[in-house]
């Protein structure tokens, strides 16, 4: 008798545990939902709290778009009609996803305009979990892409400067058609939309921070420059740093138009449309110009203006107090240090957002000049 009680019991305890875990397992699936949204959520609030940090001066605090581009917008974040991805992507022949075009575009920034990199990746202050968050807020839009906005308004002056307008650096008087594999499409995309010209020397490019690219498919062959564009922390040069050239060619480039770049490099002269003239300036450079057009008055005003960055009015010459409470007098020494080695000296009240890149991305000429300008900003 004592043995069956045992075994009634047994058998029960075996009965409810099993009730127990099929219960469990029922709740599992809106557990995990349940998580996944807090986390979701969670990746927004960080992301929100960069955008404001890094983002709102230049694409507005509702994503509106001020000096920057709308972000805020359904041509943005809604997939055109019959498409998978939005008209801006399209329009841009990008092939992939909303998510890597964001994630892409925060990372590494877009040469020849005033977009910096902001991804350790290329030299700027995220992590790579960082510029995930500020997609993800971004893409959160996208439930009600530009309500308040209805699109983006005019672009308007901010910190007493005017918008820069975007073009491309040495554009073309007729831009070939992008759907017809030509060395004529790879000298348009090399010196202007993909940016090729920024950076490296060839032909008509004279670039300086890049290698230079005379003769690179005589000496190493198509699949070499195939696998250094598509992949350049691969197969760096030597002399030169990593993480420089923007890793996103591999999705931003069609076949067709990765072949026609190859075929420009491989033989510039079968390339016989004619580019637009590029007025050469006179004179000393203009350090307003050079600072406009390397992204710094996203971030830096010159009339006293709050932003991201401490103001460069009246800032030459002055005593500049530093996040560990020591001080310091911007003078040249150190106007030069803060633009090509950022970290260094924190301004009390400041963060360290500053991508660390421009020691590659200006010659000391624009360096000289962006300080000339700086200092006469009373």
């Amino acid at each position: 008798m004592y043995g069956v009680s045992r075994l009634v019991i047994a058998t029960m305890a075996l009965v409810g545990t099993f009730v127990v875990v099929l219960l469990t397992a029922a709740q599992e699936p809106a557990r995990m939902e349940r998580y996944a949204a807090n986390f979701h959520g969670r990746e927004i609030e960080v992301g929100a709290q960069l955008y404001f940090e890094a983002c709102a001066t230049c694409h507005g605090q509702h994503g509106e778009g001020l000096v920057g581009p709308a972000l805020n917008s359904a041509d943005l974040l809604v997939p055109a009609p019959g498409q998978t991805r939005p008209p801006r992507l399209l329009a841009k022949n990008y092939a992939g996803d909303l998510r890597s075009y964001l994630e892409g575009t925060i990372t590494y920034g877009r040469p020849g305009t005033v977009m910096p990199a902001w991804g350790q990746a290329a030299g700027g202050p995220y992590r790579p979990d960082q510029v995930s968050a500020l997609a993800t807020f971004i893409m959160n839009w996208s439930l009600d892409p530009g309500k308040q906005w209805g699109g983006a308004p005019e672009r308007v002056a901010i910190g007493g400067v005017e918008p820069v307008p975007v073009v491309a650096a040495v554009p073309m008087a007729t831009p070939p058609p992008r759907d017809v594999r030509s060395a004529d499409l790879g000298k348009y995309l090399f010196n202007g939309p993909a940016g090729c010209s920024e950076c490296h020397t060839f032909d008509i490019a004279t670039g300086k921070t890049g290698p230079d690219l005379t003769n690179i498919v005589q000496n190493k062959g198509r699949d070499y420059v195939r696998s250094s564009i598509v992949n350049p922390n691969g197969m760096v040069a030597p002399d030169h740093a990593p993480g420089i050239m923007p890793q996103t060619f591999a999705f931003a480039l069609t076949d067709i138009e990765l072949e026609s770049i190859i075929d420009y490099l491989e033989n510039p002269a079968a390339a016989t449309m004619t580019m637009a003239a590029t007025p050469t300036p006179a004179g000393p450079l203009d350090g307003k110009q050079v600072a406009q057009n390397a992204g710094c008055f996203a971030c830096h005003s010159v009339d006293g203006s709050p932003m991201v960055g401490p103001t460069w009015q009246g800032l030459f010459g002055h005593e500049v107090e530093l996040e560990d409470g020591s001080k310091v007098v911007a003078d040249e020494a150190y106007l030069h240090e803060s633009i090509v080695n950022p970290g260094a000296k924190i301004v009390k009240g400041y963060q360290n957002l500053m991508p660390a890149n421009y020691e590659q991305l200006l010659t000391p000429e624009q360096i000289t000049a962006i300080i000339e300008y700086i200092k006469l900003l009373h």
